[in-house]
């Protein structure tokens, strides 16, 4: 009986050490908020960038964002020890990605669609730069390319509540059917928007075999 009763109070208080015990968090305390300025939000103060060209992979759509409020983020991020160490590279610029450059062309071209109606899509009465968003969190991703065999780090600010830039996404698939293409090749609604803070040695993307989305969550960020 008393074997019984000792054992018993020996795992209660493990149990108790193991609850009290602080959680070794090799992301940094993630209890913690990043406080971001909320006029990151108000994307129809800058204005709309059209991106086009004769090259592989310049041609996109994206939603401006005014990188002054980002810098902060990027500060932080790249200064912590356990997320850049000082070792991330940033555009100097900020953006929302809407159409991918492989949608593009891959996918869009091909079918007729151009980007010089992509953009009078998105710029008339500036609707995609009065887009409506919200922070979800601080986004990492990380992997070992398969071309290099190089570590490779991007970190993100994830997105949600984005209905509008699924909108334009809609449209341009409305159009992209209508001149022929192949619906099952262009999904609207298959959509990760994020604004990349910076990244180690290059960006990263889906064809590198990584997810932008919630599932990347490392801290929660709040605007204020």
């Amino acid at each position: 009986m008393r074997i019984a009763t000792s054992l018993i109070a020996t795992l209660a208080l493990v149990a108790s050490t193991v609850l009290a015990a602080p959680n070794d968090n090799k992301h940094g305390n993630q209890n913690k908020a990043i406080v971001m300025n909320k006029k990151v939000l108000q994307t129809s103060k800058v204005p709309f960038i059209p991106h086009s060209g004769t090259d592989l992979f310049s041609n996109w759509v994206g939603l401006n964002v005014d990188f002054k409020y980002v810098k902060p983020v990027f500060d932080l991020v790249s200064s912590t020890p356990s997320l850049g160490n000082g070792t991330l590279i940033s555009r100097g610029e900020a953006h929302v990605t809407i159409i991918l450059p492989t949608e593009y062309d891959q996918i869009l071209k091909p079918a007729g669609v151009t980007i010089q109606e992509l953009n009078a899509m998105a710029s008339r009465k500036n609707r995609l730069q009065r887009s409506r968003i919200r922070l979800e969190c601080l986004g990492r991703v990380q992997v070992v390319t398969k071309s290099d065999g190089e570590f490779q780090q991007s970190l993100q600010i994830i997105l949600k509540d984005y209905k509008d830039l699924i909108r334009y996404r809609k449209e341009v698939f409305k159009l992209y059917v209508k001149k022929g293409g192949n619906p099952a090749l262009f999904a609207p609604d298959n959509f990760q928007p994020h604004i990349t803070i910076g990244f180690k040695n290059r960006d990263i993307f889906i064809e590198d075999g990584v997810y932008k989305g919630k599932n990347a969550c490392i801290q929660k960020i709040v605007s204020k």
